[in-house]
């Protein structure tokens, strides 16, 4: 079976049962430079889905939407490979689906799918959705491939100009931010480890331990990850850890740990003798923070299952972290499967768990003590919206604090702090930090 056969069949057992694409790919063996491009076209199709469809429909003599879900993934598969790898022979490529083809469809829709790659490679470049839409929603949505009421709320929230810029930005294939554990090895020797073996990374500019690098695969194969030397982190969410401002001797609990991310990194750069506890409520997932306290040698005290709506606990809290089970419409350039799978209808779901987890947890905080809620989304429905409506539950008990001022290109008028992909260059992130008044 050639990788092209596999990426055929999983999205088309994507696009019926809208799994996470992550969990797809996860099960496939194959060699790591087989992996790559398989992931490669996958993920590059379900991000870029609406336009390469839009593009097939004007190859098309007829209604498009009516024809088979195997014939329009082939379709699908090939613009994308003749629209972006470009390191293989357009003529090729064509071959190559049309083989997929046969061994797919009916003949008379083989030979459909042959006349309309041929006639792609003489007019693709012609078709441009932006001069073929006369409204805002619908060109930025085929254009970009998102769903229509994504769009719409985007534009009613940020205007036309952030929206598309936003999209653009997260439609970017995306690097990955490892946090390097300096008491385990040195930023030196971990970036000398990089340049031996040939990986492109880029230094942070916020924090003194965190490089990006684009091929995430052959770090994995130098085992630095099983070794405890780094973390997989975006930036974003050590700002959010960082925001915590913890000290030793504080009691800290983590509400929503799984995967475990920001625990391990408080660990890190606090203490690993940190009176912390580390909340889940599902078991699978709280296996997750285990294994990577393991991974990372950190002591794996204070794992606890139990649900942040119902605390099980006498003693109160310091400070306490909800980072609260969210959409992560903010991670679409790693996750471009998100977009596809979410509904205005689990937004709203969201949005009510998340308030109902800090009403519970607040009862727990001690007086003065901070409560901070993050989220990886960049809808305000599960952002603004939740502390507004959590501030007007609880009175005048709690205050906004200002985020640390070195990040002050990221803090809101509000004094929340929210990070773009499009300003910042990192995952999409909402921040607030709330102090218990007595």
């Amino acid at each position: 079976m050639t990788s092209r056969d596999r990426a055929f069949g999983i999205l088309l057992r994507l696009w019926k049962k809208m799994e996470r694409l992550e969990d797809v790919l996860s099960g496939v063996e194959l060699s790591s430079r087989e992996r790559k491009f398989l992931h490669n076209l996958v993920s590059g199709v379900v991000r870029h889905r609406s336009l390469l469809d839009w593009k097939a429909s004007q190859l098309y003599n007829g209604n498009y939407k009516k024809t088979l879900d195997k014939f329009k993934i082939i379709m699908q598969l090939a613009i994308y490979e003749l629209d972006h790898l470009d390191f293989i022979p357009p003529h090729a490529t064509v071959n190559e689906y049309v083989s997929l083809a046969k061994r797919q469809l009916p003949t008379t829709l083989k030979n459909i799918i042959n006349g309309m790659l041929r006639t792609y490679l003489r007019e693709g470049k012609g078709l441009q959705p932006k001069k073929a839409f006369k409204f805002k929603d619908t060109q930025l949505a085929v254009t970009y491939s998102y769903p229509e009421w994504i769009i719409k709320r985007w534009l009613h929230f940020f205007g036309a100009k952030e929206t598309e810029n936003l999209c653009r930005s997260m439609n970017q294939r995306p690097d990955f931010d490892l946090r390097i554990h300096l008491s385990k090895i040195g930023f030196g020797e971990f970036i000398t480890i990089l340049s031996r073996h040939k990986i492109t990374f880029t230094p942070s500019t916020l924090f003194n331990n965190v490089v990006a690098v684009t091929d995430i695969g052959k770090l994995m194969q130098l085992g630095l990850l099983e070794k405890g030397f780094c973390s997989v982190q975006d930036e974003s969410g050590q700002i959010v850890t960082e925001c915590l401002q913890v000290k030793e001797g504080e009691r800290i609990l983590d509400a929503c740990a799984a995967p475990g991310s920001k625990f391990t990194h408080l660990k890190e750069t606090v203490s690993d003798q940190l009176t912390g506890i580390a909340l889940e409520i599902n078991g699978r997932r709280l296996l997750k923070v285990r294994e990577n306290c393991r991974r990372l040698k950190l002591n794996e005290r204070f794992i606890v299952q139990g649900d942040a709506v119902n605390l099980p606990f006498n003693k109160k809290f310091d400070k306490i972290l909800v980072d609260a089970p969210c959409s992560g419409l903010g991670t679409i350039q790693k996750h471009p499967d998100i977009k596809w799978r979410r509904t205005i209808e689990e937004i709203m779901q969201f949005q009510s768990l998340q308030l109902t987890i800090l009403l519970s947890v607040e009862k727990m905080l001690t007086d003065n003590g901070i409560l901070l809620y993050s989220t990886c989304t960049v809808d305000p429905a599960e952002n603004e919206e939740v502390i507004d409506r959590f501030i007007q539950s609880c009175g005048s008990n709690y205050k906004v604090i200002t985020p640390p001022v070195r990040f002050k290109k990221m803090i809101t008028p509000e004094n929340y702090l929210r990070t773009w992909p499009h300003h910042h260059s990192m995952e999409g992130s909402f921040t607030a930090i709330l102090q218990k008044l007595k």
